[in-house]
């Protein structure tokens, strides 16, 4: 580099930002004569020079750091800043981040001070590279030079009634990372609090149980996660892609190798309502961590047991008649025992369906290989069941859909171990192994189709009995009070060296996500 006039004015802060982001880009600068592809010479603008002289070194460290902070000495807390602060000195460190999908020019940021009060920060536009630059996750930061501006409804991640807005003119400077500020920040709520939150994101946290893949009705592939709070109830929440397509957010492998159990905590999880049936599902802000470092996750682990012969996976039977005979609305997120037989397997087309590994989109048969319409060909394809049952016990029968996961089970293999890769027919033929399940009675937990109406009631088998018949399940000591009324409502919690209280959470809220399948018939007519 060499020096040079650039301008005959002192250059702003902003403008040195921007003139440093082309530097970057590769915008100034020309090729060096003997290595034009990986050298160039970039000339110094003057202003940004420092002259021998008494005043030197202050010039730099005002234009570094600012004149904030020896004014302002004192740093302010998150919880004075409103609407219109005049934007003194903050201390604060970065949780998490992440860019919305519809608003693809913002970009947010979660900080927290050293009292545990949180505050999003946004760096939007032309100042969003040089934020996204600037702040990193973990570390911490004084700030100043900053604005507050109050959220819309698409922009409103947490309950404080104000963000952080910053950008090229503020100053922002790293500090040593320090015990006082906390290094986690979450705001669990107890399940039987989840009515109260809709159209809000509160986080939650669980023992991990499973996760399930679906597809929506625009065919987009989902995943539902299931966590077990210290109670034994089940805590189900959609992942949509936005979650699950980004790796700092999302690690399916984190999940599914850690040793059982497994604690999970999802944060900004949007609570709807879709017609009085309330579902939890992620949002842009959501990210999942896999037994994080707080003291609830160890409240949560010492509540559980692994114990197979304590309590049995299965409870008591209902029967069918009984099941067959209930409303729609006694039947929205509720899963039930059922003793009984499978008849017959019903196929419209094919017993199985292939789908690419990360789109979940169905593919069709390319010789050898397999095409998917968004990938190309493909030679890895993900096989799965594609089979609907007829089912009967001594009082009733119905016609169900069968999940992969309860497919897998009765058939003690995945589907892809089951295809005949030289019989181009074969899809279209149920193989023996399936067939020998006929007429075999198992216990089994139905509950209704995620496109279920009150003139269309479908079933779906979400869990059967294996061959073992018992297989090792996540259970609790029981408790003596699990009543809504009792339980508290839990404020945001962080973890620090500072003491924390035990979390103690009755959640008593019916299982909220859903399997979609919309193939198949309605329920069978009720036995007379």
């Amino acid at each position: 580099m060499s020096t040079g006039t650039y301008s005959e004015s002192e250059l702003s802060v902003s403008e040195f930002a921007a003139w440093l982001l082309n530097v970057g880009d590769g915008v100034l600068g020309e090729s060096d004569p003997i290595d034009k592809k990986d050298t160039k010479w970039i000339e110094i603008p003057s202003s940004l020079t420092i002259l021998p002289g008494e005043n030197a070194l202050k010039n730099l460290i005002n234009f570094v750091y600012g004149d904030g902070i020896l004014l302002n000495p004192s740093p302010s807390v998150l919880a004075e800043l409103g609407y219109a602060s005049p934007g003194t000195a903050l201390q604060v460190r970065i949780l998490r981040t992440w860019t919305p999908q519809v608003r693809g020019h913002e970009t947010w940021f979660l900080a927290i001070d050293k009292y545990g009060d949180a505050i999003q920060i946004l760096g939007q536009r032309k100042d969003q590279g040089f934020v996204q630059f600037a702040l990193a996750i973990s570390k911490c930061y004084t700030l100043t030079k900053y604005g507050c501006g109050e959220p819309d409804a698409y922009q409103k991640w947490l309950h404080n009634p104000v963000y952080i807005a910053v950008g090229t003119a503020s100053c922002i400077t790293s500090i040593p990372d320090t015990v006082t500020i906390p290094t986690h920040w979450f705001n669990f709520i107890p399940k039987s609090q989840i009515p109260a939150y809709i159209n809000q994101y509160p986080d939650f946290l669980g023992v991990f149980v499973k996760l399930v893949a679906c597809i929506k009705k625009n065919d987009e592939p989902y995943l539902l996660l299931i966590l077990r709070n210290e109670f034994g109830e089940d805590i189900v929440i959609s992942l949509w892609k936005e979650c699950t397509d980004a790796p700092s957010k999302f690690n399916r492998n984190a999940i599914q190798n850690a040793l059982a159990p497994t604690v999970i905590v999802v944060t900004n999880v949007r609570i709807m309502d879709y017609g009085g049936s309330l579902r939890l599902g992620t949002s842009s802000a959501t990210h999942i961590y896999v037994n994080p470092p707080i003291k609830e996750t160890d409240t949560l682990l010492d509540s559980y047991k692994i114990n197979v012969a304590s309590i049995p996976l299965f409870g008591l039977p209902v029967p069918l008649t009984e099941i067959n005979e209930k409303k729609h609305s006694d039947l929205l997120e509720k899963t039930f025992t059922a003793e009984a037989s499978i008849i017959e397997y019903l196929f419209s087309d094919y017993w199985y369906q292939v789908f690419y590994p990360q789109c979940k989109i169905s593919t069709l048969k390319q010789g050898k290989d397999w095409f998917c319409p968004s990938h190309r060909t493909i030679t890895s394809p993900t096989p799965m069941y594609k089979l609907m049952a007829t089912i009967t016990d001594p009082t009733s029968s119905m016609t169900v859909t069968l999940s992969g996961n309860a497919g897998q089970k009765i058939f003690g293999t995945t589907a892809d171990k089951l295809i005949l890769e030289g019989d181009p027919n074969h899809r279209k033929k149920l193989p023996n192994i399936i067939k020998e399940t006929e007429g075999i009675t198992k216990k089994m937990k139905l509950r209704i189709t995620n496109t279920s109406t009150e003139r269309n009631i479908r079933f779906i088998i979400t869990d059967i009995e294996d061959n073992s018949s018992q297989s090792s399940s996540i259970t609790t000591p029981p408790s003596e009070n699990t009543s809504s009324s009792n339980v508290p409502h839990k404020t945001p919690t962080c973890s620090s060296a500072q003491n924390q209280p035990k979390v103690k959470r009755a959640l008593n809220f019916e299982n909220t996500g859903m399997d979609k399948s919309d193939a198949g018939p309605k329920r069978a007519r009720r036995s007379q």
